[in-house]
């Protein structure tokens, strides 16, 4: 392929990342009960990365085709000048962040197969931490990079390759070194916990929901289609970049970093085909642009199975509370009236369904004391 035919690639890539990670953060943001699921919380970072990833390809592609069309792919600028442009920095920060966040997710989904009630008592301030040491280090690395090269006047290529002088050449490695050992320890942490739930049988799983198992085989699912597609189309391209055998960056640089591009596509697609509650939104929106006669009843097939498949609001529920909330719904209020006849009955105290379902994490009943 020509110079210019790969920049367009390289935008056309970038449009369709930034497209597709938007409409998922939208699916995400816009519904209050998937604001509060964690792990849609942990997706919605991985959007905000991608789209960083897509727009600096895409500012990248757009300098490198306006040095093409004024014949100047030959020109050269001082590296500090380089350095400090938008879409370096928006790469600097995504290119750590594309493996950090996996195995982010991964170690949230390690902690919530070990140790699923202390997981659900977490409160927020968990997510936050969880989220923001990935986001702390590539901040760090940023920002070391710029510092060192804040008065480097060395002259590189106007094209500004992080790879050959844009960036500096240890923190950028270092950057990537990063990206490979998270990737590889996303796919490690992964088959742990699968041999881990193997040989414990469920382990402390045991103590949930039929329903909370459920989302739990999907979350585990999920993960490992999205753990495949990053060992696959990031991990292989990263070590051939990293190590660059046989100089193979000088003329397969293009399809080596389409795969990586294509990587964050695949995830839409596994996020969409796996969650229901996220494609159903699309579908709704979908639906109220068609006639009224087709649109009603559609909307209502689809909000009813939909009502069906989502979890009820004691999903976060374990079996033993699961069961004592049935045995409150089918046995009948009682009252227990004195002998002495006093007209004040003195009833039972029970626990309500609100009262089980506040919190992060709905817990049993304590056992009544009367």
């Amino acid at each position: 392929m020509s110079f210019a035919a790969n920049m367009y690639l390289y935008l056309a890539e970038g449009v369709v990342i930034c497209v597709t990670n938007l409409t998922l953060l939208w699916c995400i943001l816009s519904d209050a009960r998937n604001r509060r699921r964690r792990e849609f919380i942990l997706v919605a970072s991985q959007s905000v990365t991608d789209i960083f990833y897509g727009v600096a390809f895409m500012l990248i592609a757009n300098l490198r085709l306006g040095l093409f069309f004024e014949n100047k792919l030959t020109l050269t600028v001082s590296t500090s000048e380089c350095a400090f442009i938008p879409a370096l920095w928006l790469h600097n920060m995504a290119t750590p962040l594309l493996g950090l966040l996996p195995f982010t997710t991964s170690i949230n989904f390690l902690v919530c197969s070990v140790a699923p009630l202390w997981y659900m008592r977490a409160t927020h301030l968990y997510t936050f931490f969880l989220l923001s040491a990935p986001f702390t280090i590539a901040m760090f690395l940023t920002s070391i990079n710029a510092v060192l090269l804040i008065n480097v006047n060395t002259q590189i290529a106007a094209l500004c390759i992080a790879a050959n002088g844009a960036a500096h050449h240890i923190v950028y490695h270092i950057m990537l070194f990063f990206r490979i050992i998270a990737n590889m320890a996303s796919a490690v942490i992964y088959f742990v916990i699968l041999l881990y739930l193997k040989k414990s049988q469920g382990g402390a799983l045991k103590e949930l929901s039929p329903q909370q198992l459920k989302m739990h085989r999907n979350a585990k699912i999920t993960l490992g289609m999205v753990t495949t597609n990053s060992m696959i189309l990031l991990l292989f391209p990263d070590i051939l970049l990293f190590a660059n055998p046989w100089n193979i960056t000088k003329f397969y640089s293009t399809p080596l970093y389409t795969m990586t591009l294509s990587k964050t596509m695949v995830n839409f697609m596994i996020y969409m085909i796996r969650y229901r509650e996220l494609r159903n939104i699309i579908l709704f929106k979908i639906i109220a642009c068609l006639p009224q006669k087709w649109s009603i009843p559609l909307a209502m097939k689809l909000r009813s199975t939909a009502e069906a498949s989502n979890a009820p609001k004691s999903a976060f529920q374990t079996r033993s509370s699961v069961q004592t909330e049935r045995v409150g719904r089918t046995s009948p209020r009682k009252s227990i009236v004195p002998r002495s006849g006093s007209i004040v009955g003195i009833q039972k105290p029970r626990v309500l369904q609100q009262e089980i379902s506040k919190g992060p994490l709905h817990l049993p009943p304590l056992p009544s004391r009367f």
